[in-house]
């Protein structure tokens, strides 16, 4: 008698394996938009502090005013770091966020000393989106230029 070795898998094996796989996938779905939108909210948060560590340092490196300014329609539709009204860096609007500072300005200037020319302010990011479990973010810029971002609204 004349035993061959098989190969490959039963039919049973591999309805388990697909279904195994299934579940997992419906467990993880919701749990992937929320995710998503929570990496959105702090990838602009990012944004907005790198913008002002940056804003900073070319005013100290330059010894001149660098502005940062909101784009039309709000800091929420992007934002432009400006060296004398020349474009140094610039940031496209935000899908599904919205970005707003406490005070209602739509600039922040530092002065060739690395201090804030303008009044300090505070930006609120969180998502546009009504059923929602992420808490904005706030983004904090004191007098001196120091950068501090912390959960919860401003």
């Amino acid at each position: 008698m004349n035993r061959r070795r098989q190969h490959g898998f039963t039919l049973v094996e591999l309805v388990m394996t697909i279904t195994i796989f299934v579940v997992l996938t419906l467990i993880a779905v919701p749990y992937l938009g929320t995710f998503v939108q929570s990496q959105r909210v702090k990838n602009a948060a990012m944004d907005m502090s790198s913008s002002v560590i940056y804003a900073r340092s070319e005013a100290i490196k330059r010894n001149a005013q660098i502005d940062i300014t909101a784009n039309t329609g709000g800091w929420g539709n992007g934002w432009r770091v400006l060296s004398g009204g020349k474009s140094l860096r610039s940031y496209d609007a935000y899908t599904n966020l919205d970005i707003a500072a406490k005070n209602g300005s739509a600039t922040l200037s530092f002065g060739g000393d690395g201090r804030m020319v303008t009044s300090a302010d505070s930006f609120q990011v969180k998502p546009t989106e009504a059923n929602t479990k992420q808490q904005p973010l706030c983004v904090a810029v004191g007098t001196s230029g120091r950068v501090t971002t912390a959960g919860g609204p401003c």
